[in-house]
């Protein structure tokens, strides 16, 4: 692979361009639909540097502007205001990669243009070209209304040099250049001639320079823009000017980011008052050469790499987004409000769709994003900017900016306006949720599904659930207010959606893909609200003789008994106690689950005539009995036996079992509780504890939580820590327990020790370590050690037990484990699952064919999905209990309603149907995604018997199952590791898809990848692995097929083998996978270069 970019001719891009639009009504994989029209969008116009243009919006000088089909897409979009990527003198630096991170708050490690200046120079040109023919080809009218804005860096003596000094000429002056590619480009687009195309690409100018340039150097660079290159100019200014104290207070404690701006930082950047100075130097300069002056607010905030995403060598990361948004907005209050409100600004820190109308009413001239569209979605976010402006504009009945400014402020001036509501909005974003650091653990759809060339689509929603719902059906069938079918689907794969909707741990939801968007999709209140509607019954299988014993009659022994009676087993179920349920029933607190939904998800299971034999606990001679009488036994006993705490003084009165504490505060016994508790541990059974003690305690009561780790390993759900949180519990971090201290019997105190994680354990988990001399004493009365649970079976031992989560078959024949009995303490939804599949495992080994029918498929087209893609839609907040209502045991979540739950599955974006992630978030559209229809082929393999002679035979099947595939344009690839990052796989496309090169030059200097050749009518994939090469060539129906050991024709339809010759003596056996993968690929490129 390779990192560096291998730009195409204007000729070849043109030619993508046009002939995708023509054929597929998009351009760079962006439907037309959400272009911007400056027709119909002009009430954003303004004037900068002399020049008119349609939107203030435009593309931070970064990835979205170094080559030329990226500031395409960005103009396509609205984008109007082009911010150069950076150059400088510099020109083959090598770039760590991957360089960008934008799980959250962004970070990248990147610098200036990564491009020869005349290589940049190239693709800025093609780009402008395009931008006239594209405007001319809609009819937009005779101005493109688009400014590029240069970037140049990073020194006086850097600039002066001859390739800076060659980059200003060009772009002053380029009318020979010009002239030469649009000579090339004319038979693609003979109307080029008919349009006006300026050979001057740019009057203006933005100054960045490094980290610790002086500020002398500063004001020098500046002032030789504006006095020597007659050039408008901004100047970038560094965050670092808030200074120190308020900068880390913004950032660190109010917005709770933990990044780390180290004192360096402030130390070299610009100081404020010589900030001060340059800038009023350099207004008066400008004013003098009746240039235009401003302020680039703000560069990207250097901090300390802390994070496992770029090299080890990267010292330094530096961030953007929507954690720097509250601090550039407050430099820009500090600024505005020193020079009186007269600055001309331009703004770029965590812009998104629903900010931009409060920064524009700041008064900033021109607004920049490149951080938000780094995000799934990519360029097609920015129509949902004009979406909001609009809206906004249209609520102050505004027709202008101006005067929107005006109206959105008590002030009757612009200039008094802008600066009342900057100072207002610089307050607001300090308060504001929208740039707070509130989740637990962060935010990554990563899963472990891997990638491989095809067939990558897949939600990682259900992916994540241990029942595999198919969520997005579901969610479908719930918009369109067909719920009925959404309890088919949801029975399907969980028989007990009541005790699910309100308790199960939703790891779907921490993988969903709106997470990335906006927030994650209620997924447990939707399944919540169907199973409040009218009871769906799946029809049975008749009767198949087969007897089932299962053990347990918890959730996952009763999901198995109910899967199994579905396909007409008959099934006894044996439980110990005397009501089924297990742990539901028993543990978990009446505040969460109802008694009324459990009972009403096992009616379901003795409704299809499962029986259940209570107060039947089985002992060795019992599971004796049960292996002779029944085919198949599965255990699915609940580990119900609390794990020991085994420090000094665990028998002192006052150290309460967890699940006797719980069982007894369901049942309404006396606990034995105190007023000051203490909980060890950082699991679901931990936090129940915790939660149930706080009702218990009054108001008076305190409740504190003990965990070695931090609260970003605690194994509970994140929905019940944060309601630990709110509800005002403690949790002490990084704390471990040594020794109960007591006082006549009874507990006075738990001693601690404090931890420090280091390294790994067997799990993967950090590895707490015992800080030495750390110890310490919490003062309690009562202590719940919940730490882990074991499980009651004495029938047989741990080793015949063993089984893997793939068969659940054990060591003991025809018997069967799964659940906590498997596992160890485990939710809910695992048990149920486990209780599934164990069953499915049971039908087949009895060789009974049932399945519960699918749904049918959505029918979505590809650009309805991808303008799905293109918006941010917030979700709804949770109904709960107010905190001050908790002391008691109501439930303190409500069902949404009715409207509220169709709105809130309307946000699926169906990623079973369609991913394409990857093709929005590459700054480079180096991510193509293309249609084909789905294949199978039962392949063949020649077998020689003889010299010239081969047997054909059978080989394997070979598969294409999805209609929608992914290439890498390895041209347009720098490895930049942003599409790894929001990849719901265990990988990146841009290492495991097929990469396709343009050009023959950089496919030359490849190790590996694909090429299409075009030759006399012949469509031949070229394919490269070191030093092999094949090829597949499309001939009248046929493919050719030829490596250097073999040449054949394969039948194009079923892929069988026509004709087969060997090109050596040595091939004996020959295999054609390799071609059947080519001829997917060479659609691919087919439809990429529509050949």
């Amino acid at each position: 692979m390779s990192d560096k970019f291998q730009p195409i001719s204007l000729k070849q891009l043109l030619k993508l361009i046009l002939n995708e639009y023509d054929n597929n009504g998009s351009i760079l994989g962006i439907p037309k639909e959400l272009f911007f029209n400056p027709k119909h969008n002009n009430q954003l116009s303004i004037e900068i540097f002399n020049q008119k243009i349609h939107t203030p919006l435009g593309v931070a000088a970064g990835p979205h502007s170094q080559m030329a089909q990226n500031i395409i897409g960005a103009w396509l979009m609205g984008a109007r205001y082009i911010e150069l990527k950076t150059v400088q003198t510099l020109d083959e630096l090598e770039v760590s990669k991957p360089c960008i991170d934008m799980q959250d708050e962004g970070y990248n490690c990147e610098w200036s243009q990564e491009l020869k200046i005349q290589e940049s120079f190239n693709e800025y040109l093609n780009a402008w070209i395009v931008i006239h023919i594209l405007n001319h080809k809609f009819g937009w009218g005779k101005e493109i209304g688009t400014i590029f804005n240069m970037s140049v860096g990073y020194n006086l003596q850097g600039i002066m040099n001859d390739n800076v000094q060659w980059f200003f000429e060009k772009m002053n002056n380029c009318k020979n250049e010009l002239i030469e590619v649009i000579e090339d480009i004319e038979g693609t687009y003979p109307q080029v001639n008919e349009i006006e195309i300026p050979s001057t690409l740019s009057n203006n100018i933005t100054l960045s320079t490094m980290h610790g340039c002086p500020a002398n150097e500063i004001e020098d660079i500046a002032k030789y823009l504006l006095e020597k290159k007659n050039l408008h100019t901004y100047v970038k200014l560094n965050p670092t000017l808030l200074g120190p104290e308020m900068l880390r207070d913004i950032l660190n404690n109010k917005l709770n980011f933990k990044t780390n701006v180290p004192d360096i930082a402030f130390e070299h950047d610009l100081k404020y008052p010589d900030a001060l100075r340059i800038i009023k130097s350099l207004q008066k300069t400008a004013k003098e050469k009746n240039l235009q002056f401003g302020l680039k607010l703000t560069n990207t905030l250097e901090s300390i790499n802390s994070k496992d995403i770029f090299g080890s060598g990267v010292d330094m990361m530096y961030m953007s987004g929507r954690a720097l948004h509250p601090i550039s907005i407050n430099v820009a209050k500090k600024l505005q409000n020193e020079f009186n409100g007269e600055l001309q600004l331009s703004f770029s820190a965590g812009a998104n769709a629903f900010n931009i109308s409060d920064i524009l009413s700041c008064g900033f001239k021109t607004v920049t994003v490149c951080s938000d569209i780094l995000r799934p979605g990519g360029y097609m976010r920015l129509n949902q900017y004009f979406e909001k402006l609009d809206e906004n504009f249209k609520a102050k009945g505004s027709l202008r900016i101006d005067e929107f400014v005006v109206k959105s402020s008590d002030k009757q001036n612009l200039k008094d306006a802008s600066l009342s509501n900057l100072n207002k909005y610089a307050d607001k974003v300090l308060e504001s949720e929208d740039y707070k650091r509130e989740y637990i653990k962060t935010p990554d759809i990563k899963g472990k599904k891997e990638l491989g060339y095809f067939d990558c689509i897949s939600a990682p929603c259900r992916d994540t659930c241990s029942t595999n719902q198919d969520i997005p059906d579901y969610l479908y069938y719930t918009s369109t207010n067909q719920f009925d079918k959404a309890y088919e689907v949801i029975l399907r794969t969980n028989p007990f959606p009541s005790i699910t909707g309100m308790v199960c741990d939703h790891l779907c939801q921490n993988k969903c893909t709106r997470i990335n968007y906006d927030n994650s999709l209620q997924i447990r209140e939707v399944k919540r609200f169907i199973s409040e509607q009218d009871e769906v019954k799946l029809k049975p299988a008749a009767k198949n003789g087969i007897k089932v014993a299962i053990i347990g009659a918890g959730p996952s022994g009763l999901s198995s008994a109910y899967y199994l009676a579905l396909a007409g087993f008959s099934v006894d179920v044996f439980e110990a106690k005397s009501k089924s349920g297990g742990m539901v029933q028993f543990a978990i607190p009446g505040f969460r689950l109802t008694d009324e939904a459990i009972a009403k998800d096992f009616k379901r299971v003795t409704d299809l005539g499962v029986n259940i034999n209570f107060n039947t606990k089985v002992d060795s001679n019992k599971f004796q009995s049960l292996k002779k009488e029944y085919n198949h036994i599965y255990i699915g006993a609940g580990a119900q036996l609390s794990a020991e705490l085994k420090i000094e003084g665990s028998e002192t009165k006052g150290v309460i079992d967890p699940l006797t504490f719980l069982f007894n505060v369901k049942q309404g016994k006396e606990t034995g509780l105190g007023k000051n508790i203490v909980i060890i541990g950082g699991g679901n059974t931990a936090m129940d504890a915790a939660r149930t003690a706080y009702r218990l305690v009054g108001k008076d009561g305190k409740v504190t939580i003990v965990y070695r780790r931090t609260i970003n390993e605690m194994p509970a759900d994140q929905g019940e820590i944060k309601a630990v949180l709110e509800e005002g519990v403690d949790i002490i971090e990084l704390v471990a327990p040594e020794k109960i201290v007591q006082k006549d019997g009874n507990v006075k105190a738990l001693l601690c020790s404090k931890m420090e994680l280091k390294g790994v354990d067997a799990k993967g988990r950090l590895q707490p370590q015992k800080v030495e001399g750390s110890e310490f004493e919490i003062v309690c009365d009562t202590i719940i050690p919940a730490i882990g649970q074991n499980l009651d079976i004495d029938f047989a031992t741990n080793d015949l037990l063993s089984a893997d989560t793939k068969t659940y078959k054990t060591k003991l024949g025809n018997v069967y484990i799964g659940g906590d009995a498997l596992r160890g303490a485990s939710t809910a939804i695992n048990a149920i699952g486990d209780g599934r599949k164990a069953a499915e495992q049971i039908m087949k080994e009895s060789k009974v064919d049932f399945s519960i029918q699918k749904p049918n498929s959505k029918n979505f087209s590809k650009k309805d999905l991808m303008i799905k893609r293109s918006k941010r839609v917030f979700g709804t907040e949770l109904k709960e209990l107010p905190l001050n209502d908790r002391r008691n045991f109501k439930l303190v979540s409500e069902t949404l309603s009715k409207q509220t739950i169709i709105e809130e599955s309307s946000r699926c974006l169906y990623c079973d149907e369609i991913c394409n992630i990857c093709t929005t978030v590459c700054p480079n559209f180096a991510n193509f995604s293309y249609e084909i229809e789905p294949v199978k082929y039962n392949l063949q393999k020649a077998i020689q018997i003889e010299k010239g002679k081969f047997d054909i035979q059978t080989d394997k099947a070979f598969e294409v199952n999805q209609k929608y595939q992914i290439l890498n344009i390895a041209n347009f690839c720098n490895e930049c590791g942003n599409c790894n990052t929001f990849c719901p796989t265990n990988s990146a496309p841009y290492k495991e898809k097929p990469k396709i090169y343009l050009t023959l030059s950089a496919f030359k200097e490849a190790e590996d990848g694909y090429y299409l050749s075009i030759k006399d009518d012949k469509r031949i994939l070229i394919a490269k692995e070191g030093p092999g090469f094949k090829t597949l060539t499309e001939v009248k129906g046929e493919y050719v097929y030829e490596t250097d050991y073999v040449f054949a024709r394969l039948n194009m339809n079923d892929f069988s083998i026509l004709e087969v010759k060997c090109k050596t003596n040595c091939a004996k056996e020959l295999y054609f996978e390799n071609a059947a993968i080519m001829s997917i690929i060479l659609k691919g490129a087919k439809s990429l270069i529509f050949a």
